[in-house]
């Protein structure tokens, strides 16, 4: 996928673009341009009434008037200075509680979007770069959400500014000069005014139109560069899923791994290094431009109220509100025009933050409810199902025709990359077949609800995932729950034992990342923790992915004598590496190749001197010592 700043916008297309950032920033926090645009205006108002009462002061100073009156003046600039710093600061925290709001609703959007896209998407290197992009623009002030939306203040601000300073200026600007010829009359004239005045203007608008731009862009180029997104994104995955996660440290000791991580992360600084070195050296040339622009602009004004003080048509406070009221035009003027200039380019990321929300949903969500079954009757069947992962020419799964009924257990058995997990994602409607149909009671499972279906599903992947909650919350997967049925669950697992040493029972947090009385569970227990979560959602059918996988020999064996009365009437596919396992099941089916190779049961593939007797042979003298004690 080409950089998203590749692609020019048509006027159309940024006038929607903005649009929709507008009403997803007002989602994300009702009223924020609004707030953030008032908090603008009063921290503006106070630079200029700051000018204003010092150049009374010292007007008053150098009038000589009396210390009563120079009190006065001194009480009220304290006075309003003050107020306007108690006003200032209450709406500063007011404003950043907004802020943060916005930004985080904004955010959230994002972590909806990858808990609940099509699962073949989370997959895609792609999706990744465009979640990554995505992430940076609520707030990206250069050029992002949180741009646009300084824009609209800005906007307001400079236009207060301009009005307010014009406002304050005129007295002293258009004043009867003491010359009206030669250069010092044309500086004191209202012509002399104007021109220095269009000047400033022309200036702040080519540094706005033309100058900032060129540097925004630059350094957004590097932003999007699709080498520095990879570096961010090891450089993110080292420091936050390896260095920040206390339980890899003894991996890294033991095997003596800091020297990997460490080239890993210089390799990735390197590359982000590398990558803002070429932007600050794009920008340094209109930066530079940018600076000349504000010196010129400085001496113009400066001198030309230092030429108008010399003919005396200015006193010395007036000279420091000239100066004052006239910086606070140009600078009005100059947040206009990095209006206009920013609505060149904002659109253009903040598109980023779209293009990750926009990835569709391909798969058909279905509309048909799963059939409510008193007697539990379901039947799957896979009817020439064919299925390869997206950009890739290769089927992993061949012409695949498999039928079974609830309260059936069968194991599905096969060496590593012969098919089995990808069939069982199949299954849970995690991928979609690329041709052929599966079928629950005759009807393509697409058809059906999607929340519906899968509901119908428990599930204990080999890699599956525990988390820092409770462990009564880890189980029952929510925040309320059946205190009673959790604990029965976790018993029935094969986690008595562990349960009664627990000091707060089920409500133990698990790790220790949020809570220092949290515990460790090894990785059998953690195992044996999804599968009573598995068996406290219920489901018919019940899919165990290797679940003995991190299990040592005795507790595989007390989970196998233990699976018909843990699964019950329900239906069960078992993945194992394990032929001895199968024993426990009503059928085998051997998988090689993405293609079913055999079906039946032990004895029956066994006299067939097939793919599962090359199987279990090759597998016999690892556990001939223990299968006879074990499974006699």
């Amino acid at each position: 996928m080409s950089d998203n700043n590749e692609k020019l916008l048509t006027p159309k297309e940024k006038r929607e673009i903005i649009r929709r950032t507008l009403k997803a920033v007002g989602k994300a926090d009702k009223g924020y341009i609004a707030r953030d645009t008032i908090k603008y205006c009063v921290d503006l108002s106070g630079n200029i009434f700051s000018v204003f009462l010092s150049a009374l002061v010292i007007d008053g100073i150098a009038a000589a008037k009396p210390i009563e009156t120079l009190l006065i003046y001194a009480a009220i600039v304290v006075g309003i200075e003050a107020l306007l710093s108690v006003i200032q600061r209450f709406l500063f925290r007011r404003n950043n509680y907004h802020s943060f709001r916005k930004t985080t609703n904004m955010q959230k959007s994002l972590w909806q979007k990858v808990m609940t896209m099509d699962f073949v998407h989370l997959e895609s290197t792609d999706t990744q770069n465009r979640y990554a992009k995505a992430q940076r623009q609520p707030e990206n002030r250069t050029a992002g959400i949180e741009a646009l939306c300084n824009y609209f203040r800005n906007t307001v601000g400079g236009a207060f500014m301009v009005v307010l300073g014009v406002v304050l200026i005129i007295p002293i600007a258009f004043r009867q000069p003491t010359e009206t010829t030669g250069f010092m009359g044309f500086v004191q004239s209202v012509w002399g005014f104007v021109s220095v005045a269009v000047i400033v203007t022309v200036l702040e608008f080519i540094k706005s139109l033309v100058i900032n731009p060129k540097a925004i862009v630059g350094f957004e180029k590097i932003h999007n560069d699709k080498n520095v997104i990879m570096a961010d994104r090891a450089n993110n995955f080292f420091n936050h899923y390896v260095l920040n996660n206390y339980r890899n440290g003894k991996e890294i000791r033991m095997y003596s791994q800091q020297s990997l991580i460490e080239k890993e992360l210089d390799k990735a600084q390197k590359t982000n290094s590398e990558g803002w070195l070429r932007g600050y050296k794009n920008a340094m040339l209109p930066n530079f431009l940018f600076q000349l622009v504000n010196i010129l602009t400085e001496i113009l004004m400066y001198g030309f109220a230092v030429l108008r003080a010399m003919s005396g048509m200015l006193t010395p406070g007036e000279v420091i509100a000239f100066v004052g009221y006239f910086s606070e035009i140009s600078a009005g003027v100059s947040e206009i025009s990095d209006g206009m200039g920013l609505l060149k380019i904002t659109p253009t990321f903040c598109k980023q933050y779209f293009d990750f929300l926009d990835i569709p949903d391909e798969k058909y969500k279905g509309t048909i409810p799963t059939e409510k079954r008193d007697d539990n009757e379901y039947e799957f069947e896979f009817r020439h199902v064919y299925f390869k992962y997206p950009d890739s020419e290769d089927y992993v799964l061949k012409d695949v025709n498999l039928k079974w009924r609830i309260g059936e257990k069968m194991a599905l058995v096969g060496k590593n990359g012969c098919g089995k997990s990808t069939l069982v994602k199949l299954l849970c409607r995690l991928y979609d077949p690329t041709e052929g149909e599966i079928t629950l009671n005759g009807i393509d499972i697409r058809k059906y609800k999607y929340e519906e279906y899968m509901a119908l599903f428990s599930v204990v992947f080999q890699d599956s995932k525990l988390f820092s909650f409770s462990l009564a919350e880890n189980v029952a997967a929510d925040t309320e729950y059946d205190a009673e049925r959790v604990e029965n669950c976790v018993r029935r697992a094969g986690l008595s034992e562990r349960l009664d040493t627990m000091e707060n029972g089920i409500e133990t947090c698990l790790y220790k990342d949020f809570d220092d009385k949290g515990v460790e569970i090894s990785g059998g227990e953690m195992q044996k923790l999804c599968l009573a979560r598995a068996i406290y959602k219920g489901s018919p059918f019940i899919v165990l992915d290797e679940p003995t996988a991190a299990l040592d020999p005795i507790s595989e064996h007390d989970i196998y004598t233990k699976f018909n009365g843990i699964v019950g009437t329900r239906t069960a596919i078992y993945i194992s590496h394990r032929l001895s396992s199968c024993r426990f099941c009503d059928e085998i089916t051997v998988m090689e190749n993405g293609r079913i190779a055999e079906r039946g049961s032990h004895d029956e593939l066994l006299s067939k001197g097939g793919v599962y007797t090359e199987l279990w042979t090759a597998q016999a003298e690892y556990y001939k010592d223990t299968a006879g004690e074990l499974y006699a």
